[in-house]
């Protein structure tokens, strides 16, 4: 009985938050760097980054 109140006291308290959390995090980890690699100029950058390295990265150029 102990156990299930604690369970509800955590739900009720980071319930509201919770879907929140987890959309901003999807669309800060997923969405936004799927959205910036298709801008041409964001891509030109990386290219360009990624010719001045001074080492080799296998898959890269």
């Amino acid at each position: 009985m102990s156990e299930e109140k604690d369970q509800k006291g955590f739900l009720k308290k980071f319930g509201k938050l919770a879907p929140i959390i987890a959309g901003a995090w999807i669309v800060l980890n997923i969405v936004l760097p799927i959205a910036l690699l298709r801008i041409p100029a964001v891509q030109k950058f990386l290219v360009a980054i990624g010719d001045k390295l001074p080492f080799d990265i296998p898959g890269i150029g």
